[in-house]
């Protein structure tokens, strides 16, 4: 578990500051999934992809992970909702446990 908290930072720290010099440094599967969630670098993260002559589609397994991971870590992916699934057992009971 600490893994893949570990993991997912550090993917997010390189999405926050990549340029095509970091994109060499990501797996493909990694370059596929920071063009899918960074619409405006969608073109480098191709660009990235097409000179390794790679496809995303033979990574679709472990940008699934990915996708995982960054739900895991609350970065919240397109088309999730973070909140999706939880009850309103908190805001029955009073919020902080009181029980009043």
């Amino acid at each position: 578990m600490r893994l893949a908290i570990l993991l997912s930072s550090l993917f997010i720290a390189a999405c926050a500051t990549s340029n095509t010099t970091d994109l060499k440094r990501m797996s493909t599967a990694e370059v596929c999934y920071y063009g899918m969630v960074e619409p405006d670098k969608q073109q480098v993260a191709l660009d990235e992809v097409r000179r390794r002559n790679d496809d995303c589609n033979k990574h679709s397994e472990e940008i699934t992970k990915i996708r995982d991971l960054e739900a895991r870590a609350g970065a919240n992916p397109a088309g999730t909702n973070p909140t999706e699934g939880m009850g309103s057992g908190a805001q029955r009971s009073g919020g902080m446990g009181r029980g009043y």
